[in-house]
This record gives structure tokens, C-alpha cells and sequence, in this order.
């Protein structure tokens, strides 16, 4: 038996930190001006899908099967210990700050360890922006999480094809991007456009689409032509996040699921050409650590945001000096608990046999997940 280690791929953790970063100077914690910050998140989601379909894809590519008890006890062990150390955290600083508030916090609680945030906000069960809405986005993918594994699995052991479900996956993305639409149309709130699983899962299938496209080798040509079109990607993307606003017409006409296929063209080119100085310049260092301690401070950084000022020692230093400390506790959070438990991750990564099936019956393994493990998740 022998393991398998995926490539690591560093300008994909650039991008996780590009996309931490655009959130943090969304929601004012970096003091500057940027309309369409909060469309880091959809860089998560596509990054998401991409990552875990990939691996996936490589598991059953080597094993013939999916566990999706190992590949449950991976993703517990890496969101369970900083997740739930959060909402300790919360439940404490309500209680000390608003005693009042503190029954209707743990209800809120609950409704985020059931991953239920992001409906409780698009259907207007409680609209409370209090430390537990952030946790909207985390629970969107905690439900792909839940669905999407077992679909993919039983897809791939009743030997459809693989072009078939990426067909599948683009007629996904355009009903979801038409639906969003539709509503709009309607005079749907806004927040049921934005907080909506079925109105924002695009994002996510669009990631899986494109770990379906980068399983097969490109010719010198074709290899090129994406190189060109990631580049162009990352252009329009530069110009969304400067100019869209959160209430656009744009966005839920379209516009979501055009950032969505631009991320992930922007994600296959530099996985399939990590060599370019585009890939080099997304892999800069600074970028890949904001990555390595972006779940943490995507949490934290809300909280701080919502329950601490610093204004009496610092004055108009305040947004900074809450940056410096949610960067300190999630990097804290990181080293000393994340990191170490996420070692335990290995004892459920899959093995495949030294004799492998004959090649027809199996899925490439090339491309940026040939080795598969979760390094980028």
C-alpha cells in the first residue's frame, strides 16, 4: 500500500488570501475603499469546489471508490477546532457584554452548528448581524459538503462519463445563474438572492467544473490559449471587485455567475502553468500566509469588528489596531491548534494498491491533483 500527497500549488493560496484580504477591506477592518470586496467570498466558493472535487476525482481515480467517512473526519478535523473555539468565544462576549442578549445568541449558535446561517438570513428568520452571520458562508459549504461528495461518488461508480458530468455541471451553473435572475425579477429580497444556497451555489459548480477540465493534460497550443484567458480573467475580475456595488443589477442578471467562470478560468491557467510570472506573482509570500490563517481570521476578524473598539487607546487607529489583533489571534489559533490537529488528517487519507486496475478503467492522473491530499484546503 502506498499514500498519495497532492502538489502543492502555491498561487491557489494566493488567491485564498487575496480573496481573505478583499473581505477584510469590505467590511472596513483595512481601512480602504473597495465597492466590491465581498466578492472575495465567491473566490472561496469557486476555490472550494475546485479543491474538493479534484481530490476526489484522484481518490476515486486511484482507488476505484470515494470514503466518505475519511473524507468527513478530514473536513471535521480541519473546520471543527477553530469553528468551535469561535462560538465558545461568542457565547462568552455576549454574556459579559450583552446579558440580555445572551439566550437569543445561543439560539443563533445552534442555528450555526447545524450550518444553518446563511437560510436564517435569505429567509429573514433573524437578520441579526451579530458574530454568528459570518459563519453564512461556511455553512453553504458545509451543505456542498454534504451533498455534493455522495452525488459525485455514485456518478463515478455507475461509470458515467466524465464529460458528461461536466456538462452536467455547466447546465448547473447557468440554471442556478437563471434562477437568481428569475428572482430578481420577481422582486425578490436581496437578501434571499445573496444568502440563498440555491442562488449562490454557482460559484461552487463552477470550481467543480473546472477540477473536471484540469484533469486531462493541454497540448503546447491549448496549454497557451488558457494562459491567455486566465490572464484576461484576472483582468475583469480586477475591475469587478473595483466597481460593482453589493445592490447592482449586474450581479443577479449574470454577474455572479460571469465572476464565478472567471475564477475558475483564472484557476485552471495558473495550475496548468505555475511556471508564468502571473502564477509567481499570486504566489507571493505574503499572500500564501494570509492564506494559511485565512479560516481563522475570516472568523475572528467579524467578531472584533462587532463586539471591540480599540478607539480609546488608539483614536482614528481603530480599524487598524483590530486588524492587528484579529491577525495575531488567528495566526495564534493557526500554529498552536489548527495546525496541529490538522496533522491527524493523515491518518484518513485514502491508499491504493501497488498492482493498479488496468489504465481504461481509470480516471487520469494528471493535472494540479495528480497526488491528491487536502495541502490547499
Amino acid at each position: 500500500m502506498h499514500s498519495f500527497q497532492s502538489q502543492h500549488v502555491p498561487a491557489l493560496d494566493g488567491i485564498r488570501g487575496i480573496a481573505m484580504i478583499l473581505v477584510l477591506i469590505h467590511h472596513q477592518l483595512i481601512p480602504a475603499s473597495l465597492n466590491g470586496g465581498f466578492l472575495g467570498v465567491d473566490l472561496f466558493f469557486v476555490l472550494s469546489g475546485f479543491l474538493i472535487t479534484g481530490l476526489l476525482l484522484k481518490e476515486f481515480g486511484a482507488t476505484e471508490s470515494i470514503s466518505l467517512t475519511n473524507f468527513y473526519a478530514r473536513r471535521a478535523l480541519r473546520l471543527a477546532p477553530a469553528f468551535l473555539i469561535y462560538l465558545i468565544a461568542v457565547l462568552i462576549t455576549t454574556y459579559v457584554q450583552h446579558p440580555e442578549e445572551f439566550l437569543h445568541e445561543v439560539k443563533l449558535v445552534g442555528l450555526s452548528l447545524v450550518y444553518l446561517t446563511n437560510w436564517r438570513l435569505a429567509f429573514g428568520w433573524d437578520y441579526s448581524l451579530d458574530p454568528t452571520a459570518i459563519i453564512w458562508s461556511l455553512s453553504m459549504e458545509e451543505q456542498f459538503y454534504l451533498l455534493w461528495p455522495p452525488t459525485l461518488m455514485i456518478l463515478l461508480s455507475c461509470k458515467i462519463k466524465q464529460s458528461r458530468i461536466a456538462i452536467a455541471l455547466v447546465l448547473i451553473v447557468l440554471a442556478v445563474g437563471f434562477h437568481r435572475a428569475m428572482l430578481w425579477s420577481e422582486g425578490a429580497e436581496l437578501n434571499r438572492m445573496y444568502y440563498g444556497t440555491d442562488t449562490r451555489a454557482d460559484a461552487l459548480f463552477a470550481g467543480c467544473l473546472v477540477a473536471f477540465l484540469a484533469q486531462h493534460r493541454l497540448s503546447a497550443r491549448l496549454k497557451s490559449t488558457v494562459r491567455i484567458l486566465g490572464f484576461t480573467a484576472a483582468i475583469l475580475l480586477t475591475y469587478l471587485i473595483s466597481t460593482v456595488t453589493f445592490t447592482g443589477q449586474f450581479l443577479y442578471r449574470g454577474g455572479y455567475t460571469l465572476i464565478a467562470l472567471a475564477t475558475g478560468l483564472l484557476i485552471w491557467s495558473v495550475c496548468d502553468s505555475e511556471a508564468t510570472w502571473f502564477a509567481r506573482v499570486l504566489a507571493f509570500y505574503p499572500f500564501r500566509w494570509f492564506a494559511s490563517i485565512s479560516y481563522g481570521l475570516y472568523l475572528w476578524h467579524w467578531l472584533l469588528l462587532r463586539n471591540a473598539s480599540f478607539y480609546y487607546f488608539v483614536g482614528a487607529w481603530d480599524a487598524w489596531a483590530r486588524f492587528v489583533v484579529a491577525v495575531t489571534i488567528a495566526a495564534t489559533s493557526f500554529y498552536l491548534i489548527e495546525n496541529r490537529i490538522n496533522r491527524l488528517k493523515s491518518r484518513f487519507n485514502y491508499s491504493a494498491p501497488r498492482i493498479q486496475p488496468d489504465a481504461k478503467h481509470r480516471l487520469p492522473l494528471v493535472g494540479p491533483f495528480a497526488q491528491p491530499s487536502e495541502q490547499n484546503t
